[in-house]
């Protein structure tokens, strides 16, 4: 049983640019989502897939491999990672059972963390799991949308916040941090959330999409409210 993780770093991001190398205690969100592969027993190889020079050698240092620069029509605005984990799948010329996606911008996540996501896989007999987090604020309950007559109203129809917050239904986001599947799905349904995908929860996230996500994540690292070098604490 192969596991290969992949570390999808674009450089052209125009709302934070160089997100993927802001650095947390002079080590960049890329060498941190590449260690998190390399410290992990279950993941047997760590490629990186990058659009630029820079990025690729910071990952290959950091213990990463690389078939190059990704194509330029994967290195877009509207590329999706699943068309770059296809692309670098249909290139590589080993073969896994396992895929997993580490994206710099959720570094909140343990080696551990993969252990433990493979292993339910594989004892639940599923195709895929993926991280989530409680989602809290803002409740979905609570969103609203304009009408078009300029009228406030719930986004969900017939849904109302007008009750107690300990009320409200438990609802979950994808936090980013980790993905798996197996590869032969991933090649036949082209995604990461197929049918039976097991939810795994992690319970801090931060998605770095901009400035202000970023200096959250170094005001709480500064604080030790946070551990964003991978620690193994035997989660499961």
């Amino acid at each position: 049983m192969k596991v290969l993780a992949i570390v999808p770093a674009r450089c052209g991001s125009k709302g934070f640019p160089n997100k993927n190398i802001m650095k947390i205690s002079d080590t960049t969100l890329l060498e941190l989502a590449v260690n998190i592969g390399v410290k992990s027993n279950y993941i047997d190889d760590v490629y990186v897939s990058t659009d630029c020079i820079e990025y690729e050698k910071i990952a290959l240092k950091a213990g990463a491999k690389s078939l190059g620069l990704r194509p330029a029509k994967l290195a877009t605005d509207s590329s999706k990672s699943i068309d770059v984990v296809i692309d670098l799948l249909q290139s590589i010329q080993e073969e896994y059972k396992y895929v997993v996606l580490l994206q710099p911008t959720s570094p909140l996540r343990e080696p551990d963390d993969i252990k433990c996501m493979i292993e339910l896989m594989q004892e639940k007999d599923v195709d895929a799991s993926v991280s989530i987090s409680r989602l809290e604020e803002p409740h979905p309950y609570k969103l609203k949308s304009i009408t078009h007559d300029g009228y406030v109203e719930s986004f969900m129809k017939g849904k109302t916040s007008e009750v107690p917050r300990q009320s409200l239904p438990k609802v979950y986001a994808l936090n980013g941090a980790i993905y798996i599947s197996k590869t032969e799905v991933i090649l036949r349904e082209k995604t990461f959330l197929p049918k039976k995908t097991l939810p795994y929860i992690i319970e801090e996230n931060i998605n770095i999409d901009t400035e202000i996500d970023f200096l959250l994540l170094k005001t709480m690292y500064e604080n030790n409210k946070i551990n964003i070098f991978g620690m193994k604490n035997e989660k499961c």
